[in-house]
């Protein structure tokens, strides 16, 4: 009998950490697509820009905004490719920051489950 609560106990410990590790796996995911998505963005602002180079600066260029285009002068339209890449950059930095961070959780609830098995293990 004295036996069943420890069970319960390490049970209750186990289908926790199953459903933080389930938790973390879908935001790692989710955290993973997000830089993908941002890679690309920078990828297509990098091949505009250089695009942009090639073209005299005094050229009628247009940029769609919504359903209609707006004309803006080339170095306007650079000025805010590099700007879409410097959030892009900054925002991948955050998310790995929170990529570290949900291992590092993830790896310390594990450490944490491993040490209550043994203490259990211990105690009979």
């Amino acid at each position: 009998m004295a036996s069943m609560p420890v069970d319960m106990e390490l049970k209750k410990a186990f289908q926790e950490m199953q459903m933080k590790m389930v938790q973390t796996t879908q935001q790692l995911k989710v955290a993973d697509s997000q830089v993908e998505t941002l890679k690309r963005k920078m990828q297509h602002s990098r091949l505009v820009d250089r695009e942009l180079t090639e073209i005299p600066e005094d050229t009628r260029v247009y940029q769609g905004i919504g359903r209609m285009f707006l004309e803006m002068t080339v170095p306007e339209i650079r000025d805010g490719l590099t700007a879409k890449k410097k959030a892009a950059d900054e925002k991948i930095k955050t998310i790995e920051v929170s990529k570290e961070y949900l291992e590092k959780s993830l790896k310390e609830s594990e450490k944490s489950l491993r040490e209550l098995v043994l203490s259990k293990q211990q105690q009979r």
